[in-house]
């Protein structure tokens, strides 16, 4: 019976150098509200990558991921304002840019922000389900989509 040891060195294993887009990171959490009340929002979906053409979520009528939260009750004409958590542990960017859209039978719609970055309650009674696309084109690339509901009284 024989054997033997190859003299051959064994390879060296190279480990890919991990970037953000490797990582599980999540985007900011989105606080919104008005002077009087805060809103609960809910992060629906969220793609990182470094081609940003390669982000295009689906902007959905937010109704049933906010099933079971709370629905804050605000005034006609009441102003909304939207803040990302800026805590220094969160890794992820905060939005070079952003979209707001409301839902007229499911069909988005976009809504246009006021001068100071706030955006005006509608006049109408009832609920009103909204999107919030946050877009990142800096150092790194994505974008996030949150929902939110309010009732006007």
């Amino acid at each position: 019976m024989t054997s033997g040891c190859s003299e051959r060195p064994l390879s060296p294993v190279i480990e890919k150098e991990k970037t953000f887009y490797d990582s599980p990171e999540r985007p900011r959490e989105l606080s919104a509200g008005t002077d009087k009340v805060g809103l609960s929002s809910v992060l629906i979906d969220y793609c990182w990558n470094e081609d940003l053409k390669m982000c295009q979520l689906e902007i959905i009528n937010p109704a049933k991921p906010l099933e079971g939260f709370r629905t804050q009750i605000v005034g006609k004409g009441d102003k909304i304002r939207f803040l990302f958590d800026a805590s220094p542990e969160f890794k992820s960017p905060l939005p070079s840019g952003e979209k707001l859209y409301s839902f007229e039978d499911h069909v988005p719609l976009e809504v246009e922000f006021n001068l100071d970055g706030t955006f005006t309650v509608p006049e109408e009674k009832g609920r009103h389900n909204f999107g919030y696309l946050a877009e990142f084109k800096g150092d790194i690339k994505g974008q996030a989509y949150y929902g939110f509901a309010v009732v006007v009284k």
